[in-house]
């Protein structure tokens, strides 16, 4: 599955955003940033905890 991201630096923080999904993510770092964004839709996409989303199933086309 494909997302659109943006990523942007405010106050010395990067904030990756999710519009699809409506969500966010907060690091020091662009790729730290990112792997928070990919954790939490790869939470928000399992259906319940017996089932799980493989990490390579979420891609990123990033912009910003």
């Amino acid at each position: 599955m494909k997302y659109a991201v943006s990523l942007q630096c405010e106050d010395g923080e990067y904030v990756a955003e999710c519009a699809e999904m409506n969500l966010s993510a907060r690091s020091l770092s662009p790729g730290n940033a990112l792997d928070a964004l990919r954790e939490e839709i790869r939470y928000r996409l399992e259906l319940c905890p017996c089932t799980s989303v493989d990490e390579d199933y979420i891609e990123f086309e990033v912009r910003g």
